[in-house]
């Protein structure tokens, strides 16, 4: 249930929780988020995998102190991280990866033994029952948030609403239109 390397939970048990908590947040709003490293293979090639493998780690321990008993956190992907928090709005949600974002973004500041880049993330955000109505929903949206930020620069968070929904649509037309 518990990945040995960033001690998050793993993929699998973390859709078993997903769907736990989508169930007991019916009337409520539960709120999701995938925070994907930006550009972690450049990461990898600069500094080695060895290096990779503890940055991960760091992110992974800010994720976790930053949700603490508010939610939980998974290692979603190679670079991609998974928050879930019930009884949390797009609003909330959206302050705590935005201050997320900002420590990962400072982390490597704090280094004394060797200069490396900062690293930057891309996240998406969703919540249910507000822009879905189950699991699958909810993981489209954010997999549709999270790319609308990867093909607009990176370094940014989307907040996946109705409104949004508009937008996503026109820049992927727009991008495959460009192919």
């Amino acid at each position: 249930k518990i990945g040995t390397m960033t001690g998050l939970l793993n993929r699998k048990y973390f859709y078993e929780v997903l769907n736990e908590e989508l169930e007991k947040n019916r009337e409520a709003s539960l709120a999701l988020a995938i925070i994907n490293v930006d550009d972690f293979k450049l990461y990898n090639q600069l500094y080695g995998v060895k290096e990779g493998d503890l940055c991960l780690q760091r992110i992974a321990d800010i994720i976790k102190s930053s949700v603490g008993e508010s939610g939980y956190t998974a290692r979603y992907g190679g670079k991609e991280f998974a928050v879930l928090l019930p009884g949390y709005d797009l609003f909330s949600a959206r302050n705590m990866v935005e201050s997320i974002a900002k420590q990962i973004y400072v982390m490597n500041n704090r280094r004394t033994d060797m200069k490396l880049k900062a690293v930057t993330v891309s996240a998406g955000i969703s919540a249910a029952p507000y822009a879905a109505r189950n699991v699958k929903e909810l993981m489209e949206n954010v997999d549709l948030a999270v790319y609308h930020v990867k093909h607009n620069g990176k370094n940014g968070i989307q907040v996946f609403d109705m409104m949004s929904v508009k937008s996503v649509f026109r820049s992927i037309y727009s991008i495959k239109r460009e192919n």
